[in-house]
């Protein structure tokens, strides 16, 4: 994300979309009651009874409703126009913003949230996507996922019957080989036209080493400098967790959004394992610790702020404040990554306190 121009009196930013983590980090800032201006088409019926026209135009609404499309590479704002030009629009009628790559826009707030700069500014620092394809195996039984900055998915489990150690050899490679074959076929089928920057095997025994060595002799070049192979318990998808929070991962944590995501859940549950009097969960326990400056570090799910009702997400926005004031930290978690799974079924809202309450 490139921001082009900040106006701090007129609580205003001009920023421009560079890549889909930009649409992703404008998914998350822009909120119901926000102002946004940029270029656009609308049709425009200059006479009754014809089929109009569509016209290039520079309008401002007042957000009501933001969607992220992931597969399109668009972000939809809908809400009503503010500002235009009168000849072609009617103030108070509804409009959608189809924003993509490239795009400039204008985002105006009542007031700017220290985490919503903050989300701002790493976007404009962060170049590019990182995606990951991400495969636990055993024997007979592999899950594939794929993960990016802004989004995790489960592609699909493989299972398959092998022959145990009392068949011969070649008899058991023959049904491991067709096993393999399996996997890669779903991810050509599934990756087709899409770009990995790292492919990690992960699970316990030798057969991710055997599969690795299957990709070698049997899948494009492209693919040899990008694997990465993990120790991990299974071919579950609770394998491909373990790997991403494992040691072995930490030099890629400034690339890989949900490394960096995946690390901060564990620290609050690893201060949980040793004192959970020193961890608040929930939104009332969290506003009772924010309220005392309590809190070191505060997690919160994307979910809080973005699905919320204006009631509770103004009270999740004085709680950032306060947090703010009292100098914590502050991280809002993809509720789309397993780690922010994780948070949700831990309420939402946890924090990591400096002191006993």
């Amino acid at each position: 994300m490139k921001i082009i121009a900040q106006d701090t009196k007129k609580r205003e930013i001009t920023v421009k979309v560079e890549n889909l983590n930009d649409l992703w980090t404008l998914y998350n800032v822009i909120s119901q009651g926000d102002e946004v201006s940029t270029l656009t088409q609308r049709r425009v019926v200059m006479r009754e009874g014809s089929a109009g026209e569509r016209k290039v135009m520079k309008l401002t609404l007042s957000v009501e409703a933001v969607s992220f499309h992931e597969f399109t590479n668009r972000l939809r704002i809908k809400g009503t126009i503010l500002e235009g030009p009168k000849e072609y629009v009617s103030y108070g009628s509804y409009h959608t913003f189809n924003i993509e790559l490239y795009n400039e826009l204008t985002i105006t707030k009542e007031q700017w949230l220290t985490q919503d700069l903050k989300r701002l500014k790493e976007s404009s620092m962060l170049s590019s996507n990182f995606v990951m394809l991400i495969i636990s195996i055993e024997s007979g039984l592999a899950t594939i996922a794929y993960s990016t900055n802004y989004s995790y998915k489960k592609l699909a489990s493989v299972s398959k019957n092998i022959p145990g150690k009392r068949y011969e050899q070649s008899f058991r490679k023959k049904f491991l080989y067709d096993f393999f074959e399996d996997i890669k076929r779903i991810i050509d089928t599934k990756m087709q036209n899409k770009e990995v920057n790292l492919i990690i095997l992960c699970g316990p025994g030798t057969v991710k080493n055997k599969f690795q060595n299957y990709l070698r002799e049997n899948t494009h070049l492209d693919y040899l400098n990008k694997i990465k192979v993990i120790q991990a318990s299974s071919g579950t998808e609770s394998a491909i967790y373990e790997a991403l929070k494992s040691d072995e991962m930490e030099n890629l944590k400034e690339r890989a959004k949900i490394l960096q995501e995946t690390r901060k859940i564990e620290e609050i549950m690893a201060q949980f394992g040793k004192d959970p009097d020193l961890v608040a969960i929930g939104t009332e326990e969290i506003q009772q610790a924010a309220q005392r400056g309590a809190i070191e570090q505060l997690l919160v799910a994307d979910t809080m702020i973005r699905g919320a009702s204006k009631a509770h997400k103004l009270q999740i926005e004085d709680i950032l404040k306060q947090v703010e004031y009292s100098g914590g930290k502050i991280d809002i978690l993809n509720s789309k990554h397993p780690a922010g799974e994780r948070l949700i079924d831990l309420g939402s809202i946890v924090g990591i306190l400096r002191y006993k309450l």
